[in-house]
C-alpha cells in the first residue's frame, strides 16, 4: 500500500494526548496533529525527531494532519495502526497470507458472539478462520516488544481466540511489526505480564500466533517476510 496523499517532513515536540501531538513544520509553524495510535510509542516519540505527516483537511476533524512516520536508529517506522491491517487485507485479496490457505470469502471487521469485533474472519473450504491484527512499533536490540501499555482489549481478544479455537476453529493472532530492525517478538512482560501470561497459555491451547514485517520506504509499506517469536 501507499499513501497517496503527499508526506510532508516536520519535528516532533510533544504528545500532550493520546491522539494529538505538537510538531514543528517547515518554517518553524508549529501546529497540532492527529496522532493514529493509541500506545506509548516507546522509542518513537522523542523531542527532535523527524516524522512525516499527511494532510488530511476536511469538515468535522479537529486537525488538519495526521502522523504516519517517524525516522529512526534504523529506518522509518510507521507508526498508524491502521496500516497493518490495510496491508493483510490487501494480500487477503491477492490470495493468502504466508502459512495460510486461500480464502474463498473475507470479511473484515466481524463481531463474534463473544462481543468483541475482530479483524477477519475467512472462508476456507466452508470452515471459518478467525484473524486478529496487532500492530508492533517498539523494537530494542533486535527484539520487538508487544504491548507497548497494558491492553486490557488484547487480553480479551486473546481470550476469544481462545474459545473460537476451542470450538474447532482456526484462530489466528498476527503481530505486524513497523519496521525493518526487528529480528524476534517477544511479548512485553515487564509491561503487561497478564497479557504476557495470556499469549503463552492460549498459543498453547490452539491459538496460531504470526508475525511479519513490513518493509518501508515511505510513501509505500509493503509486507516483508515473516519473523520468529519467543514466548518463554
Amino acid at each position: 500500500m501507499r499513501f497517496s496523499a503527499p508526506l510532508i517532513s516536520a519535528r516532533f515536540l510533544e504528545r500532550r494526548q493520546r491522539f494529538l501531538a505538537l510538531v514543528e513544520l517547515p518554517g518553524r509553524e508549529r501546529v497540532w496533529v492527529h496522532v493514529p495510535n493509541s500506545g506509548a510509542l516507546t522509542g518513537c516519540a522523542y523531542p527532535g525527531q523527524e516524522i512525516l505527516l499527511t494532510r488530511d483537511a476536511r469538515p468535522g476533524r479537529k486537525t488538519d494532519y495526521t502522523w504516519r512516520f517517524v525516522r529512526g536508529a534504523a529506518g522509518w517506522i510507521c507508526i498508524d495502526t491502521l496500516v497493518p491491517n490495510r496491508l493483510v487485507a490487501e494480500a487477503l485479496a491477492a490470495g493468502s497470507l504466508p502459512g495460510l490457505p486461500a480464502p474463498g470469502q473475507v470479511r473484515a471487521e466481524v463481531t463474534i458472539p463473544q462481543g468483541s469485533r475482530l479483524d477477519f474472519v475467512l472462508e476456507v473450504e466452508g470452515k471459518l478462520l478467525f484473524l486478529e491484527i496487532k500492530s508492533v512499533t517498539w523494537v530494542e536490540d533486535g527484539v520487538a516488544f508487544f504491548p507497548d501499555g497494558v491492553t486490557s482489549r488484547g487480553r480479551r481478544h486473546l481470550s476469544h481466540l481462545q474459545q473460537l479455537a476451542a470450538q474447532g476453529h482456526q484462530a489466528w493472532n498476527v503481530f505486524v511489526v513497523q519496521r525493518e530492525d526487528a529480528k524476534i517478538l517477544r511479548p512485553a512482560a515487564a509491561i503487561d505480564p497478564a497479557y504476557a501470561k495470556a499469549l503463552t497459555a492460549v498459543a498453547k491451547s490452539g491459538v496460531n500466533i504470526m508475525v511479519l514485517q513490513e518493509k518501508i520506504e515511505p510513501p509505500e509499506i509493503t509486507l516483508a517476510s515473516p519473523l520468529p517469536f519467543d514466548l518463554t
